[in-house]
This record gives C-alpha cells, sequence and structure tokens, in this order.
C-alpha cells in the first residue's frame, strides 16, 4: 500500500515538475534567444530543458488511427493489445518522430545529466527501450508488408539513436543500446541492398530525400568504424551527385517541404570528399553568396493564410509546420558544409551567419504550427546545435605584453 502511493506520489511530482518545466520554457526559451538573432545559440542548461520538454511532451501521446478508407477494400481499425509493451515508438504523432524524438532525449540526458527533469528522461527512455518492445518492433518489420517501412529516413535515424547509445558510458544507456540491437541491426542489414540496387536518388524536400539518409548513414558509420557502410555512401555519393552543378534554390521550395535539396546534397559531397575538392565542386553547384539565388536560401516564407484551427481544418497544418521546420534543417546543412570547407574559404563565415539566422526564424515561429510541427522541430534544433558545437573557438589574446 504505501509503495503503491509512493509511486503515485512520485508520478504526480514528475508531472508537476514537467508541467512547470514546460510553461516556463515556452514562456522563457524563445523568447530570450529572440534577443540574440545575431549571435550563435548557445546549447546550455536552460536551453536543453527547453528542448527535452517536447519530445517529454510527445513520446506517450498515441498516433492518431488512420482517417482515411480503402478505395475499393475496407478495413477495421483496432487498437493492438498491449502495444505499449510490444512497441516502442508509438508516440510523437508519427514513427520515425518517436524514433528521433527518444533520440533529442538521449542527446540531451547525455550533454546535461543534472537536468531537473533527467529522472522523467530516464523513466521514459526506460519504459519505451525494452528488450520486448524492440522484439515487438523487429516482429513488425519481419511482416509482409512491412519490410520497406520507413525507409530511408526512420532508418537512418534508428540507427543514429543506436549510434548516440553505444557512445554514451552510462549504465542505462549500454542497457538501452543492448536492448535496441536487434532493430538496429535489421534494419542496417536491409540498408546496404536498398542503397546498391537505387538506381537515382530522390531529389525532393521531405523526407525521402537520399542525400539526408547518406548524411546520418555516413555519420553512424563514421561513429561505429562501419568502413564498409561508409564506402557504400561514399560511392553512391559520388555516383549520384559528382556531375551535377547550376542548384537552383530560388525554384526548389515546395509548399509542404522541410528540406532545401541543393544543401543537403553539398553537405553528403563535403562528407565524402576532401575539403579542396569539395571547394571546386561547390564553386559549380551552389550560388555565390551574392547572387539572388543564394539569398532565397536565406530566408523562409511562412506566410500561409489562416489561423492554426483554419490550416487543420484544410489539412493544410502539417505543411506549415515543415516551411517553419525548413529554417532550422537548412541552418543544420549550412553548418554541415562551413565545417567541411577549408577554413580559409570566405564562405564559412557567411554560411554559419545565414545558419544562426535561420536557426533563430525557426525557433520563434515553431509554436505557430501547434502540435504538428512542436512534436518534431525541437529535434532539428538539437540537431543543428549539435553540428554548430563544431565552431572553433575563439582564442582570446592579451594586448598587454609580457
Amino acid at each position: 500500500m504505501c509503495r503503491s502511493i509512493l509511486r503515485h506520489a512520485a508520478r504526480r511530482c514528475a508531472v508537476v515538475t514537467l508541467f512547470a518545466a514546460i510553461l516556463a520554457a515556452q514562456v522563457v526559451g524563445p523568447a530570450l534567444r529572440a534577443e540574440q538573432r545575431d549571435a550563435p545559440i548557445t546549447f546550455d542548461r536552460d536551453t536543453a530543458l527547453w528542448l527535452v520538454t517536447l519530445p517529454l511532451g510527445c513520446i506517450d501521446k498515441l498516433h492518431a488511427p488512420p482517417r482515411g478508407r480503402g478505395y475499393v477494400y475496407e478495413s477495421a481499425i483496432t487498437l493492438k493489445p498491449g502495444f505499449d509493451k510490444t512497441r516502442a515508438f508509438y508516440g510523437c504523432f508519427d514513427w520515425h518522430s518517436a524514433v528521433n524524438s527518444t533520440w533529442t532525449m538521449v542527446r540531451i540526458l547525455k550533454s546535461h545529466p543534472d537536468l531537473p527533469v533527467a529522472r522523467l528522461v530516464r523513466e521514459k527512455l526506460n519504459e519505451h527501450l525494452t528488450a520486448d518492445a524492440i522484439k515487438g518492433e523487429v516482429a513488425f518489420f519481419n511482416e509482409e508488408g512491412n519490410k520497406s517501412f520507413e525507409r530511408p529516413y526512420g532508418w537512418a535515424w534508428v540507427l543514429r539513436l543506436y549510434s548516440e547509445l553505444q557512445s554514451w558510458q552510462d549504465p542505462d544507456a549500454k542497457k538501452w543500446s543492448a536492448n535496441l540491437e536487434p532493430l538496429a541491426q535489421l534494419l542496417l542489414d536491409r540498408t546496404l541492398p536498398y542503397l546498391k540496387t537505387l538506381a537515382a536518388p530522390m531529389r525532393i524536400g521531405t523526407h525521402q530525400n537520399t542525400a539526408y539518409a547518406l548524411k546520418l548513414l555516413n555519420e553512424y558509420a563514421r561513429a561505429t568504424v562501419d568502413e564498409t557502410l561508409q564506402a557504400a555512401v561514399r560511392e553512391r555519393a559520388r555516383k549520384f551527385y559528382f556531375a551535377d552543378y547550376g542548384c537552383a534554390p530560388n525554384v526548389e521550395v515546395s509548399g509542404s517541404d522541410f528540406f532545401s535539396p541543393c544543401l543537403l546534397e553539398a553537405a553528403i559531397m563535403g562528407d565524402v570528399m576532401p575539403p579542396a575538392e569539395f571547394a571546386r565542386w561547390l564553386d559549380h553547384f551552389l550560388p555565390g553568396p551574392d547572387t539572388p539565388a543564394f539569398k532565397s536560401l536565406t530566408v523562409v516564407d511562412l506566410q500561409m493564410p489562416g489561423t492554426p484551427e483554419e490550416l487543420k481544418k484544410a489539412d493544410m497544418l502539417g505543411a506549415k509546420a515543415h516551411l517553419v521546420g525548413l529554417g532550422v534543417s537548412r541552418a543544420r546543412a549550412f553548418e554541415d558544409i562551413a565545417a567541411t570547407l577549408p577554413p580559409s574559404d570566405p564562405r564559412v563565415a557567411i554560411y554559419r551567419k545565414v545558419a544562426t539566422s535561420l536557426a533563430q526564424l525557426s525557433i520563434k515561429s515553431m509554436y505557430d504550427a501547434s502540435y504538428e510541427g512542436t512534436h518534431w522541430i525541437g529535434t532539428y534544433i538539437v540537431d543543428y546545435l549539435v553540428s554548430q558545437g563544431r565552431r572553433p573557438v575563439a582564442v582570446t589574446t592579451s594586448s598587454n605584453p609580457r
């Protein structure tokens, strides 16, 4: 009886703590950063607390049931019994968002283990990354009709989550990593044949973009020293993109994009080419910083008419969320490109300044897209901050003679 009361009290305490953190973050977090629009965003404790509340607020929020009916066939929709024990990624709107939200919690906890909600984050990771839940995920992916589910975007995020856990010297992380391994290995085994048989890249501004998947896969391969995967990514990237030139970012944006295909392509090529060779390739591929075409990459038009309620009724709120997230995904790509250019290249400073401005745009506008935006844009902000962290630290020298 006492244990039951204590557990109930602990849960209530956790809920109160989370509510307070979310309230403070929504009021303070974005507002503070809006005052520093030209300065790099600091991945400090306050920023981490604000960002971790976003996945915490959705990780248990069940996916909505399918809304559409078959054109010819009828089907009954029922909730799987015991789904919370046999599925790991059932929250945050959709499967891939649940996966990358899990990565977000891991990455923030890894960087800031003393957050007020750290215990709650561990509790949620313990609940979702159980051996039985991952066993259920593997069984799902082995069912006929599910073998290419969420390929390649969701697969790449699973591998990123797995490598993040593997590199963390933490007892819980070791347990979560061991639990996740069967799913990560299954998807990895399917990734190489997929890449080998891919005839041409998907050059779109949404989940199926090939360059984005290759970028995440290459990061995983480097982190885990998977030379076979790294060689496959390098070969595919060069085959798909090496001969490209004259990308036109001023005409690439569709009405619901959250990626820039031009920037993603440049980011993966920077990953697989030596800096000097990449700089020459980029000269012919991406417009120069003084051109109108380049300037189109520095702004995002968020003027979608209608209130969030009107957009939701028209089934357009998701499109609005994608455009809001486009700013920070471009920011991450600019940071990646800058990091792989020769340090003396004049584009480096320009790209980093643009990245900061675009990230701030997404932060300022994130709540305009309601849950359709907050369930995933926080992940992209963390992703950007990790990439921004590769900027060289400014060295301050004394003006006083010795």
